[in-house]
Parts: structure tokens; C-alpha cells; sequence
């Protein structure tokens, strides 16, 4: 979609690649800012159609760039979503024109949606890219399943331990999650991501997927349902049964 630029605004780096590669992937071209002050310069130079951007940053809040960018009669027409873990926040935005906004954890389809309908962008029905959750110690098996994930079109999230897995699940709520048990479980437990999800609604029923060598097989058994685990040999035995997972 040349020339449809997008401003992402967020001082979580995480967010900011997911939503990067999230509206890269529906086509849009994508610029960023780690603060509100960033922001304010990005909107200026960048001129995107749309502003996507975080309440609560440093330096400058959203709420004080879009109350300047308001202001100049240059970027006052630019639509603009706001969001915020703070529900409250709505109200200090009820008197800006054609700002929405949306409480975090949001749902990326819904947040996709409502840049396509500010832009005045039908899709009809075209199926929306999945989210993945991937969690490993092995940076080489790692890559190989995220390349796999990737050509079969999902949007893929790697985090290196627990609490950024929990995190960003509860964030992004992905459609599904692979997580490496690993023989020292004091580097990364998925027992420990499992658990902690499981007391959340908005995640419990997430397929939750574990990948391991064939020697750990029973100890995944001991905390995870046989068809939850994958086992493998080499890599190539792994690839092979992650394609039936996905089929």
C-alpha cells in the first residue's frame, strides 16, 4: 500500500515490533517514535495518514503531543488512536477531534480494523496473519521454526524468558504459543509461563505448545498433555511435525 504511512508511538520495544511487523504485513509503511517528544518531530518530517501512539511515555505523554499536534494546523486533521492500560485516560481525549481510544491488552485484528476504517480501507473478508508466541534457549532452533512460522504467513513474537512470554501474551493475546523445555529449567521454564497463563481468562485457552528433545520427553509429560509436546531429533524431525501442527 505505497504511500500509506503509519506512526507508531511507544517506548515498550516489544509493542513496537509487533505492531510494526503486524501493519507492515497489511501493507502500510511504518515509522516509529520512542517518546511523545519523538513523536511530535516523526509527525512533522514523516506526514503519516494516521497516528497510532501510548498515552504514558517519557519525556513528552501522548496526551501532550496530541494536544500540540492538535494545535498546528498542519497535523490537526490527523486521525489518531491512542491507548493506554489506564481506562481513564478516554476522558482526557473526549474533546480532541477523530482521536479514538483503546485500552491495552488490545486485540491486533481489532486494533487493524480500526486504522482501515479511519483511513476508509475495506477488506472485506481477507483473513488476518496469526500471532505466535516463541519461546527457546537455542538461537539456531529458534530461527528455524520462526522461518517456518513466517512462511506459513503467522506474525512471530520471540522472547527470550518468562516474564517477557507472559507478558506479551497477555498483551497481544496470540493465537498460539511454542516454548522450549530445556534441560536446565532455571534458564527457562514453561511450566512457570503455563501456569501464570492459565490464571488469566483472556489467555487460558491459548494453545500452548511445548517443543523438546526426545531424551525430555517424559519430563514434559509430567506437566503437559501428550498432544501439547513435540519432540524431536534433529531439526529437520522438528519442522516436519510443527507443519502438522500448523495444517
Amino acid at each position: 500500500m505505497p504511500g500509506k504511512k503509519i506512526l507508531i508511538a511507544d517506548d515498550d520495544p516489544s509493542i513496537l515490533e509487533v505492531l510494526t511487523e503486524t501493519l507492515k504485513t497489511e501493507g502500510f509503511e511504518v515509522c516509529s517514535a520512542r517518546n511523545g517528544e519523538e513523536a511530535l518531530a516523526k509527525v512533522r518530517s514523516e506526514k503519516p495518514l494516521l497516528i497510532i501512539m501510548d498515552v504514558m511515555m517519557p519525556r513528552t505523554s501522548g496526551y501532550e503531543a496530541m494536544q500540540k499536534i492538535r494545535q498546528d494546523p498542519a497535523t490537526q486533521n490527523i486521525p489518531a488512536i491512542v491507548f493506554s492500560a489506564k481506562g481513564g485516560m478516554k476522558d482526557f481525549f473526549l474533546d480532541m477531534s477523530n482521536v479514538e481510544f483503546m485500552r491495552k491488552p488490545f486485540d491486533l485484528t481489532s486494533l487493524v480494523d480500526r486504522v482501515n476504517a479511519l483511513l476508509g480501507i475495506s477488506h472485506g473478508a481477507t483473513a488476518r496473519p496469526k500471532h505466535v508466541i516463541l519461546a527457546g534457549v537455542e538461537d539456531l532452533v529458534v530461527n528455524k521454526i520462526k522461518d517456518l512460522l513466517l512462511r506459513h504467513n503467522f506474525q512471530v513474537l520471540v522472547v527470550l524468558n518468562e516474564a517477557e512470554a507472559v507478558t506479551l501474551s497477555k498483551k497481544f493475546q496470540p493465537d498460539m504459543i511454542f516454548c522450549q523445555l530445556w534441560e536446565d529449567d532455571k534458564i527457562l521454564d514453561p511450566c512457570k509461563i503455563s501456569q501464570e497463563l492459565l490464571l488469566d481468562p483472556t489467555v487460558s485457552k491459548t494453545p500452548f505448545y511445548v517443543y523438546c528433545k526426545e531424551a525430555l520427553g517424559l519430563q514434559a509429560m509430567k506437566n503437559f498433555k501428550q498432544e501439547r509436546i513435540i519432540t524431536y531429533r534433529e531439526g529437520s524431525d522438528l519442522l516436519k511435525k510443527l507443519e502438522d501442527v500448523l495444517k
